[in-house]
């Protein structure tokens, strides 16, 4: 089909056009060479979003390849809408994480929102009803007037979305770091409960079945989006904002049971949410999984502007849209289930059998491209790398402070190890009835499955402060606490999802890094015997300041046999303590050191992946059998601040007696992985010393809880009213 004359380009055009939209000179070539002629104006604009890498994964696919995916219970895995497992019962549990940074960075309220509800839809296009939303979120230094201005919007937009969509927050993490400072990431998970029997696919097929758009109307908000995703940010990003776009969460929860209430029986033949890069996502991305055409007209889809023109149509990303396969002769009752939802619904094409998607606007032709070029033909990329990165310097020399309980008060109410409270009650955390756990009850959130007494526990970790000192060390550590972090309310990792944001690919220094933090991250996964089902990755992290640290964000899964055994994360009264794992006064990349020192990085404390594996192991057999009250892992902070937090959420002291060391503030508050603290009833307490024998764990009974002082003999005395008014002071 000939291109309408107005999409027609020179070759000089086509090389000036796709320069402004960021395309290679490689990538041109590409196109041309893929299409046997010159690409027309829109067809450029559609390639320069398909091909961003936010949407093509161009500089990064080789590199995700060597993570593992295969697992007995994986039963959607990377390329999916979201992930999904198996979890016994019928049911399947789907979810997937997100990044919303450079919006985010120019409009936090929006941007925010908005990342939410993208990823809510990734979850329903799997055919799940979303059941959970957790954050991980990191910002620059809260002190600073344009940080405070983030930090309220991006907290709003979270809140504003999913509360008014149903939805829970049971959880996440939020970090405070000058590495933030001028690029914020904001990373969104969802999950949600679907029959194993009844997921979704994003494929279209049949020829002559209906091509149909469904939610909200198309504006110009969001238009290349992904290609701004895709690039770094300026000192200035006001004229940006037209990049973000503008959410709708009650659409958004009409669409949602719009769609999970269109079956196949009703002629449901394939459907895709129109995310990144809009309606040009969803039409590719379709025809290109099912090996088929489609013939589009742009001239029937809802419009909320007028005039808009192709690129636009093809390339906003208005929000609250899905695009759906209908089989042929279904339309009128498809309709008609979508309109009587309050959603806007129009066929707007048909499946082909030519493997390439031709768009008409008012009867010219603005785009006729094979599908397969533009959803899987972007060259990979890949990047030099740095020979070797720096090693991390040991910590300058500091003394140990004279007096470890005021040491303690002062770090437990720094932002990021305070009380996240000033965060999550803006939050609805138990709408939809399912959560038995939620933010600050344990080291994981636990979900009820549906029709039974067990659980599904989900956690969110990230240590961009530990991978800027050692970016493979620091992944495997994010790896390991993700473990640490589900073990504790007694489930075993069964699955993960991973976030990568990062700095520029085309610094060397950076690809490399990247290159490490992906190497990290599967080698501990194969270690611990754990799959990818899917995640995102975010580059061109990068401002003015500089490229953010290496942050994996790792979305965690395990299973819980039942919610009657279910520990907490706060002491109470009458119970034997118990630390397990190495007490070590030796200095590791922390908080404490960084704090100490006014930044510094030490080297990343060895990752034992056997060590975390047997810990795991003990926490999961001793919860079943009912024998730990509590457990916290020895995380961010040190095991003197997972103490502490333990005493101050629970308002209960301790009185216990620890091995000697040479450094008394390293063995309090430096980090060692594969460790924890768990509280036990006395009745428990031999068994539970036979069982950490059993599996291999090094044990301290380390004394009783109760009364209202935490000391710990020899180091530390501190009134639990204390540890609670510093716990709380930070306020988020």
């Amino acid at each position: 089909m000939s291109l309408s004359a107005v999409e027609v380009l020179s070759a000089d055009g086509v090389r000036s056009v796709a320069a402004s939209m960021g395309l290679l000179p490689t990538e041109v070539d590409a196109i041309v060479q893929g299409l046997g002629r010159l690409p027309g104006k829109t067809e450029l604009v559609v390639f320069a979003g398909m091909w961003s890498e936010h949407c093509s994964y161009k500089s990064t696919k080789t590199m995700l390849a060597t993570l593992p995916r295969e697992g007995a219970r994986v039963l959607a895995g990377p390329g999916s809408h979201a992930g999904a497992i198996d979890i016994g019962d019928g049911w399947a549990f789907a979810f997937k994480v997100e990044s919303h940074n450079h919006p985010s960075a120019v409009e936090p309220f929006q941007g925010a929102a908005t990342g939410v509800g993208g990823i809510l839809r990734d979850v329903i296009a799997q055919g799940a009803r979303p059941c959970a939303v957790m954050d991980s979120l990191c910002f620059g230094m809260p002190d600073s007037p344009r940080m405070r201005h983030l930090v309220d919007g991006v907290v709003a937009g979270i809140a504003g979305y999913g509360n008014a969509f149903g939805v829970p927050n049971v959880g996440g993490r939020t970090v405070y770091d000058p590495g933030y400072e001028g690029n914020p990431l904001v990373n969104a998970l969802a999950a949600g409960f679907v029959r194993a029997g009844e997921m979704r696919l994003g494929v279209a097929s049949g020829a002559g079945n209906a091509v149909v758009y469904v939610g909200a109307t198309t504006g110009r908000d969001g238009i290349l989006g992904a290609a701004f995703a895709s690039e770094e940010l300026g000192a200035d990003n006001t004229a940006r904002r037209t990049h973000v776009q503008v959410g709708d969460p009650f659409t958004g929860k009409k669409l949602m049971e719009a769609c999970l209430s269109f079956t196949p029986e009703a002629g449901l033949c394939g459907c895709q949410d129109m995310g990144a890069c809009g309606l040009s996502c969803g039409l590719f991305e379709m025809a290109a999984a099912g090996q088929v055409g489609m013939d589009i007209d742009l001239g029937a889809i809802p419009l909320r502007e007028a005039d808009m023109s192709g690129h636009e149509i093809l390339l906003s990303e208005s929000q609250e849209r899905f695009l759906f396969v209908v089989r042929q002769g279904a339309e009128a009752q498809a309709l008609a289930h979508f309109r009587r939802h309050g959603l806007h619904a129009a066929v707007c094409g048909r499946v082909t059998e030519s493997g390439r998607v031709c768009a008409r606007l008012h009867g010219e032709v603005v785009v006729d491209l094979p599908a397969a070029l533009v959803a899987g033909g972007a060259p990979l990329i890949r990047w030099p790398q740095s020979a070797a990165l720096p090693l991390p310097r040991p910590y300058p020399e500091f003394g140990a402070p004279t007096d470890l309980g005021a040491t303690l008060l002062a770090l437990l109410g720094q932002p990021g190890l305070c009380d996240p409270v000033g965060v999550y009650d803006h939050y609805d955390q138990t709408v939809g009835n399912r959560t038995v756990r939620g933010p600050g009850q344990a080291e994981a959130a636990v979900l009820k499955v549906p029709g039974t007494r067990r659980g599904v526990a989900l956690t969110v970790t990230s240590r961009g402060d530990l991978l800027r000192a050692d970016p493979y060390a620091g992944a495997q550590a994010t790896v390991a606490a993700a473990c640490r972090n589900l073990a504790c309310v007694g489930a075993a990792l069964v699955a993960v999802t991973d976030g990568i944001n990062h700095g520029s690919p085309r610094d060397p220094v950076e690809c490399r890094r990247l290159a490490e933090v992906i190497r990290g991250l599967g080698d501990a996964l194969r270690a611990l015997r754990v799959p990818v089902t899917g995640g995102n990755v975010s580059l061109y992290n990068e401002s003015p300041h500089g490229a953010i640290p290496p942050t994996p964000m790792v979305g965690g899964v395990g299973l819980v046999d039942s919610l009657e055994r279910l520990p907490t994360a706060a002491l109470a009264p009458g119970h034997t303590l118990f630390l397990l794992g190495l007490w070590v006064g030796e200095p590791s990349a922390s908080f404490y050191g960084g704090w100490r020192t006014k930044g510094a990085v030490g080297p990343v404390a060895q990752v034992d992946l056997a060590a975390e594996t047997k810990l795991a192991a003990l926490l999961v057999a001793e919860v079943e059998r009912g024998h730990v009250a509590a457990a916290k892992d020895g995380g961010k902070g040190g095991l003197g601040v997972a103490l502490a937090k333990m005493c101050a959420r629970g308002g209960c002291g301790a009185d216990l007696e620890l091995p000697a060391v040479a450094r008394r503030d390293w063995a309090l508050f430096g980090e060692r992985p594969a460790s924890a603290w768990v509280s036990v009833p006395a009745a428990h307490a031999a068994a539970f010393r036979e069982s950490a024998e059993h599996h291999g764990v090094p044990w301290v009974q380390a004394g009783v809880s109760g009364g209202d002082v935490l000391h710990i003999r020899d180091l530390l005395e501190v009134r639990v009213a204390a540890l609670a008014a510093a716990f709380a002071g930070g306020g988020g």
